[in-house]
């Protein structure tokens, strides 16, 4: 119920890739682990280790990426479940208090947050993303400040997808929120989402991924012609077409996601290309070489690297670029300033 119920035993690091300052740190930790299945937790932890770095696209950044596991003990087993929502109505003396049925929902499972961030703060002060796991096989998850998985059947996809949420931004993708019968849920009439990955936009040119959509691609793909119902028709384009695909964000009409499926919609699915872009755009990344390259071309490759341009000198057609700082090839966190310093007339 409370961190009276509970210790933090201990924090290991279990992947290594570098300084922490350099890295994008993800820390992993438990809550439902009793003294005796702290060593089932390291397992879990593992695993989750392993898929994390098994998936596109975190393979491509994998030396950029430490983990850190944080032991920590509870008095009992599981999380709460409340009856109230169709759980058991067990209750359970965790040290992050995880409970099931938040809003009402059993699968949206939740920790006091507060106290998982000021145990990360204590453990690995330099962290980015937190992830904890939850010693229940019942179905749940939640993103927010911290990602919060379950070890239900596919638990390892559970927290990719909340990690989606919870590090990147990334908003559900899926047409409903409780099931497609739900009232309140049929179109979509509000301002533009926020998150990367749904838009209200339905034309080529206001669409935010539309530099990603090919020329030959029909936008939309797909439209629901029955707004009061979930649109369960298989896609008329090849798998991995970027394009708008109506139903997101928990409304069957009015917006819309870039592929027909992702990650953020089914689990077992690989993350879309415009997913996929925001994570890299995310984690650390290598400064590019724009050293004799075009104002306009140098732009477009620190801004592709998730990096931001700064230019002193001119940026005219011209303008090339004669050095720049950090040095090509330095590590070094998404939305880091790369300047680059111009001359203009012939590279020589």
């Amino acid at each position: 119920m409370t961190t009276g119920d509970g210790a933090v035993v201990g924090t290991t690091q279990i992947v290594n890739n570098g300084p922490r300052t350099g890295r994008w740190n993800v820390v992993i930790m438990g809550d439902g682990y009793t003294s005796h299945q702290l060593t089932q937790y390291r397992d879990d932890a593992q695993r989750t280790c392993e898929a994390f770095f098994d998936t596109v696209p975190f393979d491509q950044k994998a030396s950029f990426i430490n983990v850190f596991r944080v032991d920590v003990r509870s008095t009992d087993s599981g999380a709460d479940d409340p009856a109230g929502c169709g759980g058991t109505g067990a209750t359970a003396r965790t040290y992050f208090d995880a409970t099931f049925c938040s809003n009402n929902l059993r699968r949206l499972l939740v920790v006091n947050q507060n106290t998982a961030l000021a145990v990360a703060d204590d453990e690995v002060p330099e962290w980015h993303a937190v992830l904890v796991l939850v010693n229940s096989t019942v179905y749940g998850g939640s993103g927010g400040a911290v990602a919060v998985s379950s070890l239900a059947t596919g638990a390892q996809e559970i927290a990719l997808h909340e990690l989606g949420h919870t590090a990147f931004g990334l908003a559900d993708e899926y047409d409903h929120l409780a099931s497609c019968e739900e009232e309140g849920h049929d179109d979509y009439t509000g301002a533009e989402p926020m998150e990367p990955n749904v838009t209200k936009a339905s034309t080529r040119a206001t669409i935010k991924w539309r530099d990603q959509i090919l020329q030959s691609t029909t936008v939309p793909a797909m439209r629901n012609p029955d707004c009061s119902k979930c649109d369960r028709r298989p896609s008329p384009v090849p798998a991995g077409t970027v394009s708008a695909f109506e139903g997101a964000r928990y409304f069957k009409c009015g917006l819309f996601r870039p592929e027909y499926t992702c990650k953020m919609l089914e689990l077992g699915r690989p993350f879309c290309a415009v997913c996929r872009r925001r994570i890299l755009r995310t984690l650390p990344t290598t400064v590019p070489s724009v050293r004799e390259r075009s104002a306009a071309a140098a732009g477009t490759a620190v801004r592709n690297a998730g990096l931001n341009p700064r230019f002193i000198g001119s940026t005219g057609s011209n303008a090339w670029v004669f050095s720049q700082s950090p040095a090509a090839g330095t590590v070094v966190q998404a939305g880091s300033t790369v300047t680059m310093r111009t001359r203009t007339g012939p590279i020589p």
